[in-house]
């Protein structure tokens, strides 16, 4: 854990590269802390809902039942069942929150646990997630935004990358897995906005990281990005931009890799007091090199023995994107729904792919004592060019939380997880469930407060 979380730091503190949007590869959503650059807002690292706090670490320890553990086993006929659900217990801590600084903002969200289940050893083991940025106002002009994401994790259902609703934002972020199969995950970036006067604003990003997949037959991801964009405030409420983006991926274990050019053109705009709402149009020119299967000459067949054969190909694709998102903020609650097309590098089975998502998602304080958290997400992937004979691969999820006090330290939390993904014109069709619930304990504030 110790060197997980220093392989962080050191991103952090070392990227050359470039922050872009959460899916298309925009650099429209770099965070800073400062209200004045369009398209931009404080950073959501370590918020309650809408409102920052303390960095406070708490510790879980929590009971679930898990379906579908490790859905792919061969029975004794050699064939592929699916696996059985799983009662466990898992023990776990978070170090969350804001440091606020004269002139900086540092954001982190640290979430670590080890699990245990009775019929799945095969999962038993620790998973990690971690969220940092810092932003800064270098000059009366100039902010320097850094943010690193990293994770661990064994499993779909139960990946906390996919409980995380405090601003993570990185578009590679193994969040669409097919397979139950341990996945190591590290990104950083680097934004730099310089203020011309009040109304333009310029920035210049980029980003680089990695996704392995500890699983032989799937692909791992190398990529890194460039972007520059202008910005124009059109009055205290509305703004416009235009960002150019690069993006480059490759695939080790597989031979292919892509290059992403794009041009996207981003509106906001403050609807009314904990209002949001911003919207964007982009065009993609992607180039892709990569291997695809072929049928062979019948003559060639019958040599060979294979009616199939594998050839190099190299395929340009132009294609839009597009993205809109509308959000409200009331003091300790916020709520937010969604929607994006973009380009994103696959998920280790289909690689360079166009994804397109729709989310739903809420932070609510409900009373003194009771609050809730609530996601939906729907999403689909297609393979761009033919490398990949696959159907397009779609995944439903739900997850909903509830924390109730019981004293100023403790609390009950529970929680129910769902997810159900398929892909087109294959007979896999899978879905999964994970309930759990257990103690919390929140001791007070580290010494550096808010």
């Amino acid at each position: 854990m110790k060197v997980f979380v220093r392989l962080c730091f050191v991103c952090s503190l070392a990227s050359s590269v470039w922050a872009q949007d959460s899916t298309s590869g925009s650099s429209s959503n770099v965070a800073t802390p400062y209200e004045g650059g369009a398209g931009q807002g404080p950073i959501r690292i370590g918020m309650l809902g809408a409102e920052s706090v303390p960095i406070s670490i708490s510790m879980t320890l929590d009971g679930s039942y898990d379906t579908l553990l490790g859905a792919f086993r061969v029975d004794k006929d050699g064939k592929l069942t699916p696996g059985s659900g799983s009662y466990g217990v898992d023990g776990g801590f978070t170090i969350s929150g804001q440091k606020k600084l004269r002139r900086a903002v540092f954001g982190i969200s640290y979430l670590a646990n080890y699990n245990h289940f009775f019929n799945a050893s095969n999962f038993n083991g620790s998973n990690q997630s971690i969220n940092l940025a810092y932003s800064r106002r270098m000059t009366k002009r100039t902010e320097l935004t850094l943010n690193t994401a990293g994770s661990i994790s064994n499993r779909v259902l139960g990946n906390l990358l996919n409980r995380q609703t405090d601003g993570f934002e990185f578009f590679s972020a193994p969040t669409n897995e097919l397979f139950d199969a341990r996945i190591y995950f590290l990104q950083s970036s680097m934004a730099l906005g310089y203020r011309l006067n009040n109304r333009w604003q310029l920035q210049f990003s980029g980003n680089g990281g990695v996704v392995r997949r500890q699983a032989r037959a799937l692909a791992d991801t190398n990529l890194f990005g460039g972007a520059v964009g202008a910005n124009y405030r059109l009055n205290r409420r509305s703004s416009l931009g235009l960002t150019y983006t690069y993006s480059h991926f490759d695939f080790g274990k597989q031979f292919g890799e892509s290059d992403i050019n794009g041009v996207s053109g981003n509106y906001s705009r403050e609807l009314g007091r904990g209002w949001q709402a911003s919207a964007h149009v982009s065009i993609f020119d992607v180039r892709t090199v990569g291997v695809r299967r072929v049928a062979l000459d019948p003559v060639i067949a019958a040599l060979l023995g294979a009616n199939q054969g594998s050839e190099a190909f190299r395929n340009v694709t132009r294609t839009p994107g597009f993205g809109a998102n509308v959000s409200k903020r009331i003091r300790l609650s916020s709520y937010s729904v969604g929607t994006e097309r973009g380009v994103q590098p696959g998920n280790g089975l289909i690689l360079t792919s166009i994804v397109s998502t729709y989310t739903a998602s809420a932070n609510y304080q409900l009373k003194a004592k009771w609050s809730m958290t609530a996601l939906a997400l729907r999403s689909k992937m297609d393979s761009i060019g033919t490398g990949n004979l696959l159907g397009a691969f779609s995944s439903d999820s739900f997850q909903v939380r509830l924390t109730r006090k019981l004293t100023r330290e403790i609390g009950f939390t529970g929680g129910v997880e769902y997810r159900k993904f398929k892909i087109e014109g294959s007979s896999f069709d899978r879905s999964g469930s994970r309930v759990s619930f257990g103690l919390n304990y929140a001791p007070t504030s580290l010494p550096f407060g808010k």
